[in-house]
């Protein structure tokens, strides 16, 4: 099954398949390597990648999880199927719009509307909770919109940058 995972505002296409004894097979790129996850007792999940495990606690709400370890701190995880007809067309991808991983301040604005962008170049600057997130082009497209400057503040899940075909 393929999916776009969405890490606090990055895109990361994965395809994932489900092995023997809950262990999924992940393949990124070139980059190929097993996930398993197990309930706790107290309401965690122990979260293994390639053997290295950690507990991490887990909330969700609608296509997005809420994941919290010692390692990592908080992380906003967004699950988008790509297998089926609902998930990209060339029309509006799932990657066009980016949105807020958590309510916030904008801090820096580094593209306006018609730059082009490649992948990975970063966009906007937030900040929440003294913690900067830098949101980067998940693709190579145009900018079609920003949605805030800089001193702006938004909400949860709002659009700051929209991106369009090149």
């Amino acid at each position: 099954m393929r999916r776009r995972y969405v890490i606090n505002g990055q895109a990361h296409d994965l395809v994932v398949t489900r092995g023997a004894n809950g262990v999924f097979h992940v393949s990124h790129g070139e980059r190929k390597f097993e996930m398993q996850g197990k309930a706790l007792a107290d309401g965690r999940w122990r979260v293994a990648v390639d053997q290295r495990s950690q507990a991490v606690w887990i909330a969700t709400r609608g296509d997005s999880r809420f994941v919290h370890s010692a390692a990592t701190g908080a992380l906003e995880v967004e699950v988008i199927d790509l297998s089926g007809p609902s998930g990209c067309d060339q029309t509006g991808t799932a990657s066009d719009l980016l949105q807020a991983p958590m309510p916030g301040t904008v801090i820096a604005v580094h593209v306006a509307v018609g730059d082009a962008v490649c992948v990975g170049q970063p966009l906007i600057v937030i900040e929440s909770m003294k913690l900067e997130t830098t949101l980067t082009a998940p693709r190579d497209a145009r900018v079609k919109a920003v949605h805030f400057v800089v001193g702006n503040t938004f909400a949860l899940k709002s659009a700051l940058v929209t991106l369009q075909d090149l």
